[in-house]
């Protein structure tokens, strides 16, 4: 029996709390909360999640930086029971075609230094480690990583950005769900009644 197919989508509102529950498990002290909150209230068409079988098991969410030429990538995190399965390759080959898409010629992303499992994913990929860096407002030092997107890449369009009723739409629907401080309690009450 073969094994299900990655598929990729687009986050929606459903998926916060897996995704909460996934930047709590892998970037504890990383991330702050409102960050995040603010990256699935105001750009979740940046936001991506994938599935094996129907299920979500793994997220990117990436930030188009046109002046540089390069798609950054801001978070990525995959579910343990779901790694080794080509979920994170294919999150990237998606960012791929997304960079494709907007004209950018490369992938980049930083890495914790103290991550040796995504220092070396990010190896096996293809990416080509560049500086240490110092973050004084995380305290914490990262390795910054570019890998050029292949030429012929077929382009995947991020879509329209939304309009700015969608976006006071997506924030009201952030407020009647009584996630408007964003904490992980919140969000987790939130999704068991919206589900």
């Amino acid at each position: 029996m073969n094994p299900s197919p990655v598929s990729i989508r687009g986050a929606g509102p459903q998926d916060w709390a897996f995704i909460h529950a996934l930047v709590a498990q892998h970037f504890t002290g990383l991330v702050a909360e409102s960050a995040l909150c603010h990256w699935l209230c105001h750009e979740s068409h940046r936001v991506f999640v994938a599935e094996l079988g129907g299920r979500p098991v793994g997220f990117i969410h990436v930030q188009p930086r046109p002046a540089a030429g390069e798609l950054w990538l801001n978070l990525i995190a995959v579910q343990a029971e779901a790694r080794r399965g080509g979920v994170a390759a294919r999150l990237l080959a998606h960012c791929e075609a997304l960079a494709a898409g907007q004209g950018l010629t490369r992938l980049a992303l930083q890495c914790h230094v103290g991550n040796p499992q995504g220092l070396a994913f990010y190896a096996r990929a293809g990416f080509l480690r560049g500086e240490q860096h110092h973050d004084p407002e995380i305290g914490q030092d990262f390795v910054r990583h570019v890998r050029a997107v292949p030429p012929g890449t077929v382009a995947a369009a991020f879509g329209a950005a939304p309009s700015i009723w969608a976006g006071r739409l997506r924030r009201l629907r952030y407020r009647l769900r009584g996630m408007g401080r964003g904490t992980l309690g919140e969000l987790r009450s939130a999704q068991r009644l919206s589900g």
